[in-house]
């Protein structure tokens, strides 16, 4: 209610009510305990983009090693660098969810993780994949979880020859640190839904900025996923 009631002009109040309740239940859910019974972070440096059969699988693999061979590991949305970890993270429990993975992570300069629910031209709208990525991040940063995503690190960067981006210095994962849900898509998945009724009103949520309470950061980005760089879709 106290964002609600903020003097805001003549905006619409349903992209705020909306990403407030999303925050919350993320908060909420982070909290369940959720554990993935084997390794959540899984090194993929030996994995290559020939493997992959569906598109949008070929084109995080791509992305990955892209930056992994070009860029030392950093994809950059605009000026902002994540390190990239790895992709296809599991990260629940059960039958029902073993093919639930996220599809890329990172880490950002902060040391949260950054959870990127990647789309070519699909039939999940922004905000269906905006759900997508809050459920991974929330699995994610649960405690049990997380402690994995740390000893996974741990290993990963102890490899010999590893070599750390340098912008990212002694940075290492913390649950405590503000994390990121970014719908990172092709251009045409964006005209798509521009265009689409399906996709009606997701502009307005991205065009919030980051909620300041709840250390939780929903975003979107564009990629032609061959490329370290990429750029902020604001709306």
């Amino acid at each position: 209610m106290t964002c609600l009631i903020s003097p805001r002009g003549a905006e619409a109040e349903w992209p705020l009510l909306l990403r407030e309740m999303l925050n919350a239940e993320y908060v909420r859910q982070r909290e369940v305990g959720h554990c993935y019974a084997g390794e959540v972070f899984k090194d993929r440096d030996g994995d290559y983009p020939h493997t992959a059969v569906v598109p949008e699988k070929k084109a995080v693999k791509d992305l990955y090693h892209a930056c992994r061979l070009n860029s030392g590991r950093v994809f950059r949305i605009g000026k902002d660098p994540c390190w990239l970890l790895g992709y296809e993270w599991p990260n629940q429990g059960g039958d029902k969810e073993k093919l639930q993975r996220a599809d890329l992570v990172g880490l950002n300069g902060a040391g949260g993780l950054v959870v990127f629910e990647c789309k070519l031209e699909n039939r999940y709208g922004p905000l269906a994949a905006v759900l997508e990525g809050l459920d991974y991040l929330s699995c994610l940063t649960s405690v049990p979880n997380f402690a994995k995503v740390v000893e996974g690190f741990r290993r990963w960067i102890s490899k010999p020859g590893f070599v750390r981006p340098e912008e990212f210095g002694s940075v290492t994962p913390s649950r405590e640190s503000h994390h990121e849900v970014i719908v990172l898509a092709s251009a045409d998945y964006y005209s798509q839904y521009r265009t689409s009724k399906r996709g009606e009103g997701w502009e307005k949520l991205a065009a919030l900025p980051s909620s300041s309470s709840a250390g939780l950061s929903i975003r979107f980005a564009e990629s032609d996923f061959a490329s370290p760089q990429g750029r902020w879709v604001t709306g």
